[in-house]
Protein backbone atom coordinates (compact mmCIF):
# COMPACT_ATOMS: atom_id res chain seq x y z
CA UNK A 1 0.00 0.00 0.00
CA UNK A 2 1.12 3.24 -1.23
CA UNK A 3 -0.02 6.69 0.38
CA UNK A 4 0.18 9.69 -2.04
CA UNK A 5 -0.20 13.05 -0.55
CA UNK A 6 -1.05 16.44 -2.30
CA UNK A 7 -0.73 19.92 -1.71
CA UNK A 8 -4.03 20.79 -3.63
CA UNK A 9 -7.79 19.48 -3.67
CA UNK A 10 -7.01 19.16 -7.31
CA UNK A 11 -4.35 17.32 -7.51
CA UNK A 12 -6.53 14.60 -5.76
CA UNK A 13 -8.32 14.25 -8.17
CA UNK A 14 -6.25 14.09 -11.12
CA UNK A 15 -3.92 11.65 -9.59
CA UNK A 16 -7.68 9.36 -9.35
CA UNK A 17 -8.42 9.72 -13.08
CA UNK A 18 -3.84 9.18 -14.05
CA UNK A 19 -3.15 6.18 -11.76
CA UNK A 20 -6.60 4.55 -11.03
CA UNK A 21 -6.32 1.38 -13.17
CA UNK A 22 -3.51 2.14 -14.49
CA UNK A 23 -1.29 -1.07 -15.27
CA UNK A 24 2.63 -1.39 -13.67
CA UNK A 25 4.77 -4.49 -14.30
CA UNK A 26 1.63 -6.49 -15.53
CA UNK A 27 -0.70 -5.39 -12.55
CA UNK A 28 -3.29 -2.39 -12.50
CA UNK A 29 -3.19 -0.04 -9.70
CA UNK A 30 -6.27 0.66 -7.67
CA UNK A 31 -6.42 4.19 -6.24
CA UNK A 32 -8.97 6.08 -4.37
CA UNK A 33 -9.29 8.15 -1.31
CA UNK A 34 -8.25 8.39 1.84
CA UNK A 35 -10.78 7.17 4.63
CA UNK A 36 -10.24 8.80 7.64
CA UNK A 37 -11.75 6.73 10.98
CA UNK A 38 -11.19 7.10 14.48
CA UNK A 39 -8.73 4.74 16.21
CA UNK A 40 -10.19 2.96 19.37
CA UNK A 41 -13.93 2.82 19.99
CA UNK A 42 -14.56 4.99 22.12
CA UNK A 43 -13.95 9.09 21.57
CA UNK A 44 -14.21 12.07 24.69
CA UNK A 45 -14.51 15.49 23.19
CA UNK A 46 -13.47 16.58 26.88
CA UNK A 47 -10.25 15.47 26.07
CA UNK A 48 -7.45 17.93 24.92
CA UNK A 49 -5.62 17.15 21.88
CA UNK A 50 -2.10 16.10 22.34
CA UNK A 51 0.14 18.56 21.28
CA UNK A 52 2.54 17.83 18.09
CA UNK A 53 6.05 17.94 19.65
CA UNK A 54 8.69 20.86 18.68
CA UNK A 55 10.71 18.43 16.33
CA UNK A 56 7.53 16.99 14.83
CA UNK A 57 6.50 20.71 13.82
CA UNK A 58 9.72 21.65 12.68
CA UNK A 59 10.30 18.80 10.36
CA UNK A 60 6.61 19.66 9.02
CA UNK A 61 7.82 23.39 8.38
CA UNK A 62 10.47 21.93 6.72
CA UNK A 63 8.49 19.91 4.20
CA UNK A 64 6.35 22.60 3.17
CA UNK A 65 8.93 25.38 2.46
CA UNK A 66 10.44 21.88 0.33
CA UNK A 67 6.77 21.43 -1.18
CA UNK A 68 6.76 25.58 -1.59
CA UNK A 69 10.18 26.10 -3.25
CA UNK A 70 8.99 26.88 -6.99
CA UNK A 71 12.95 27.04 -8.21
CA UNK A 72 14.73 24.75 -10.53
CA UNK A 73 17.23 22.29 -8.80
CA UNK A 74 20.42 23.47 -9.70
CA UNK A 75 21.69 21.10 -12.76
CA UNK A 76 24.72 18.55 -12.52
CA UNK A 77 27.97 20.70 -13.08
CA UNK A 78 26.38 24.04 -12.56
CA UNK A 79 28.90 26.44 -10.26
CA UNK A 80 28.59 28.86 -7.91
CA UNK A 81 27.99 32.16 -8.45
CA UNK A 82 30.80 33.56 -6.30
CA UNK A 83 33.29 30.87 -8.89
CA UNK A 84 32.69 33.74 -11.69
CA UNK A 85 34.22 36.30 -9.12
CA UNK A 86 38.21 37.03 -9.04
CA UNK A 87 40.00 38.98 -6.12
CA UNK A 88 43.35 40.26 -6.96
CA UNK A 89 45.80 40.91 -3.84
CA UNK A 90 48.96 42.86 -3.72
CA UNK A 91 47.83 45.34 -6.60
CA UNK A 92 48.47 48.73 -5.26
CA UNK A 93 49.27 50.65 -1.93
CA UNK A 94 46.06 52.56 -0.52
CA UNK A 95 48.42 55.57 0.02
CA UNK A 96 48.92 56.05 -3.94
CA UNK A 97 45.29 57.61 -4.59
CA UNK A 98 45.82 60.15 -1.63
CA UNK A 99 47.63 62.35 -4.20
CA UNK A 100 46.10 61.18 -7.38
CA UNK A 101 42.19 59.81 -7.40
CA UNK A 102 42.55 59.70 -10.70
CA UNK A 103 44.75 56.72 -10.64
CA UNK A 104 41.65 54.29 -9.42
CA UNK A 105 40.05 55.12 -13.11
CA UNK A 106 43.66 53.86 -14.53
CA UNK A 107 43.60 50.74 -12.64
CA UNK A 108 40.07 49.98 -13.50
CA UNK A 109 40.94 50.89 -16.96
CA UNK A 110 44.33 48.81 -17.54
CA UNK A 111 42.74 45.47 -15.27
CA UNK A 112 39.77 45.72 -17.90
CA UNK A 113 41.51 45.68 -20.98
CA UNK A 114 43.71 42.78 -19.79
CA UNK A 115 41.09 40.68 -18.23
CA UNK A 116 38.84 41.13 -21.12
CA UNK A 117 41.43 38.66 -22.87
CA UNK A 118 39.68 35.88 -20.83
CA UNK A 119 35.63 36.25 -21.43
CA UNK A 120 32.73 38.62 -21.25
CA UNK A 121 33.38 40.95 -18.03
CA UNK A 122 30.86 42.37 -16.25
CA UNK A 123 32.61 45.21 -14.06
CA UNK A 124 35.90 45.74 -12.17
CA UNK A 125 36.26 47.15 -8.65
CA UNK A 126 38.95 48.89 -6.88
CA UNK A 127 38.80 48.99 -3.49
CA UNK A 128 41.37 51.96 -2.68
CA UNK A 129 41.50 51.95 0.60
CA UNK A 130 41.77 48.23 1.33
CA UNK A 131 45.33 47.87 2.94
CA UNK A 132 46.18 44.15 0.73
CA UNK A 133 45.60 46.47 -2.29
CA UNK A 134 42.93 44.62 -3.32
CA UNK A 135 40.56 44.40 -6.84
CA UNK A 136 37.43 42.59 -7.58
CA UNK A 137 36.61 41.60 -11.00
CA UNK A 138 33.64 40.06 -12.21
CA UNK A 139 32.68 37.59 -14.89
CA UNK A 140 29.53 36.30 -16.46
CA UNK A 141 31.06 32.43 -17.07
CA UNK A 142 32.98 31.36 -14.40
CA UNK A 143 35.54 29.87 -16.46
CA UNK A 144 36.42 33.12 -17.69
CA UNK A 145 36.99 33.67 -14.30
CA UNK A 146 39.25 30.94 -14.63
CA UNK A 147 41.20 31.88 -17.32
CA UNK A 148 42.08 35.17 -15.49
CA UNK A 149 43.10 33.45 -12.39
CA UNK A 150 45.99 31.53 -15.19
CA UNK A 151 46.72 34.95 -16.93
CA UNK A 152 47.21 37.58 -13.68
CA UNK A 153 48.51 35.18 -10.85
CA UNK A 154 51.69 35.54 -10.40
CA UNK A 155 52.59 38.37 -12.83
CA UNK A 156 54.43 41.43 -12.20
CA UNK A 157 52.08 44.91 -11.98
CA UNK A 158 54.25 48.59 -11.65
CA UNK A 159 56.82 46.69 -9.89
CA UNK A 160 54.60 44.74 -7.43
CA UNK A 161 53.77 40.79 -7.93
CA UNK A 162 50.42 40.17 -7.70
CA UNK A 163 48.17 37.17 -6.49
CA UNK A 164 44.31 36.64 -8.29
CA UNK A 165 42.12 33.58 -7.18
CA UNK A 166 38.39 33.08 -6.94
CA UNK A 167 36.40 34.65 -4.28
CA UNK A 168 35.48 32.96 -1.60
CA UNK A 169 32.28 33.96 -1.15
CA UNK A 170 31.84 34.87 2.03
CA UNK A 171 35.12 37.60 2.62
CA UNK A 172 34.35 41.19 2.46
CA UNK A 173 36.40 43.51 1.07
CA UNK A 174 35.04 46.56 0.68
CA UNK A 175 36.57 49.19 3.84
CA UNK A 176 34.06 51.52 5.54
CA UNK A 177 36.16 54.52 6.49
CA UNK A 178 34.55 56.87 9.70
CA UNK A 179 34.08 60.34 9.03
CA UNK A 180 36.95 61.37 10.83
CA UNK A 181 39.27 59.16 8.34
CA UNK A 182 37.35 60.50 5.08
CA UNK A 183 37.79 64.05 6.08
CA UNK A 184 41.37 63.49 6.79
CA UNK A 185 41.86 62.18 3.46
CA UNK A 186 39.97 64.99 1.75
CA UNK A 187 41.97 67.45 3.58
CA UNK A 188 45.26 66.23 2.42
CA UNK A 189 43.66 65.75 -1.04
CA UNK A 190 42.76 69.32 -0.93
CA UNK A 191 46.19 70.41 0.04
CA UNK A 192 47.82 68.55 -2.48
CA UNK A 193 45.38 69.54 -5.14
CA UNK A 194 46.46 73.61 -3.80
CA UNK A 195 50.14 73.08 -4.08
CA UNK A 196 49.88 71.50 -7.70
CA UNK A 197 47.95 75.00 -8.00
CA UNK A 198 51.19 76.63 -6.97
CA UNK A 199 53.43 74.98 -9.00
CA UNK A 200 50.74 75.65 -12.03
CA UNK A 201 50.67 79.29 -11.59
CA UNK A 202 54.26 79.52 -11.14
CA UNK A 203 55.15 77.69 -14.38
CA UNK A 204 52.19 78.98 -16.46
CA UNK A 205 51.49 82.58 -14.97
CA UNK A 206 48.15 81.53 -13.54
CA UNK A 207 46.38 79.23 -16.04
CA UNK A 208 46.31 76.21 -14.39
CA UNK A 209 43.69 76.63 -11.54
CA UNK A 210 40.66 75.90 -13.68
CA UNK A 211 42.15 71.93 -14.97
CA UNK A 212 42.90 71.51 -10.98
CA UNK A 213 39.40 72.57 -10.33
CA UNK A 214 38.20 70.01 -13.08
CA UNK A 215 40.62 67.52 -11.44
CA UNK A 216 38.89 67.94 -7.94
CA UNK A 217 35.27 67.36 -9.54
CA UNK A 218 36.23 64.36 -10.76
CA UNK A 219 37.66 63.24 -7.94
CA UNK A 220 34.60 63.43 -6.00
CA UNK A 221 33.13 60.95 -8.73
CA UNK A 222 35.60 58.60 -8.72
CA UNK A 223 35.14 58.41 -5.12
CA UNK A 224 31.68 57.80 -4.77
CA UNK A 225 31.89 55.37 -7.73
CA UNK A 226 34.62 53.20 -6.60
CA UNK A 227 33.27 50.47 -4.71
CA UNK A 228 29.90 50.79 -5.38
CA UNK A 229 27.69 48.13 -6.72
CA UNK A 230 29.55 45.52 -4.70
CA UNK A 231 28.98 41.77 -4.50
CA UNK A 232 31.30 41.46 -1.62
CA UNK A 233 29.28 43.94 0.55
Amino acid sequence: MIFLTKCWVESVQLALNLLDGYEFKGKKIKVERAKFTMKGSSYDPSLKPKKKKKKALEKMKKIQEKLFDWRPDKMRGERARNERVVIVKNLFEPSVFDKDASLILEYQQDLREECMKCGDLRKVIVHDRHPEGVAQIMFKEAEAADACVQLLNGRWFGKRKIEAATWDGKTKYKIHETEEEIEARIKKWDSYLESEEDKEKESEGGNGSAKDNVAAESDNDTRSSAGSGDETD
